[in-house]
């Protein structure tokens, strides 16, 4: 058996911590840049951010509206995947570190992540979660995790009717699994709390503790 988990906002508490924290690092940013904003422009930032599908696209269509170019926006961008603070705990979501415990040696449990690959394995770390746990990771960068999901089925000689794969983004984590025949399990955290679970979606949770008696 094998189990794919998505990271942010399925074992790490990303929307809830990370991305406040890095929004206004990015805000505090452009203003030292000379981007002239009123009072209210974290709170407006947080706000856009609730509302696109990233966070990238949440400072890119902030940093246009204030008159900021294609350059200030590269700028602060690299300020949304920099290193956190040496003293920055990254929460985990809901029984995360016990089910994971739970299945090790259980089944082959493998971690596909999007995005830079460095502030990922820091965010790992910061979340207290040993790599060890994973039989394998993968981070691409443009978020395309199908060709991994498949990779994986010849990688652990499974079939794909054994193969769970939970996420908070059905149609980014899931949707691909989905099509491959794998089971799909919607974590309701971060944007996957509001985002409409697809009637092909197997199980929908909000705590993966729910995964002892789903996958058993």
């Amino acid at each position: 058996m094998l189990i794919i988990f998505d990271f942010d906002d399925t074992l790490i508490d990303t929307s809830g911590a990370i991305t406040p924290f890095k929004l206004k690092e990015c805000l505090d940013y452009l203003v030292s840049c000379g981007l002239k904003v009123d009072g209210s422009a974290h709170q407006e930032l947080l706000a856009l951010n609730e509302k696109m599908a990233r966070s990238k696209e949440a400072i890119e269509a902030f940093v246009r509206k204030y008159g900021g170019d294609s350059s200030l926006v590269a700028q602060a961008l690299e300020k949304l995947s920099g290193p956190l603070p040496d003293d920055f705990v990254v929460p985990t979501t809901p029984n995360a570190k016990e089910i994971l415990e739970f299945f090790k040696g259980k089944a082959h449990l493998v971690l596909v992540t999007a995005g830079k690959g460095s502030f990922q394995r820091e965010k790992l770390k910061k979340a207290g979660i040993e790599p060890s746990v994973f039989s394998n990771m993968a981070i691409p960068e443009d978020g395309v995790k199908k060709p991994f999901y498949k990779g994986f089925l010849a990688e652990f000689s499974v079939a794909p009717d054994q193969v769970w794969v939970c996420g908070d983004r059905p149609l980014v984590d899931l949707k691909p699994a989905h099509e491959l025949g794998m089971k799909t399990i919607h974590m309701r955290w971060g944007r996957g709390a509001t985002a409409k679970t697809e009637d092909w979606v197997d199980y929908t949770i909000s705590d993966l503790g729910e995964l002892k008696r789903i996958i058993g």
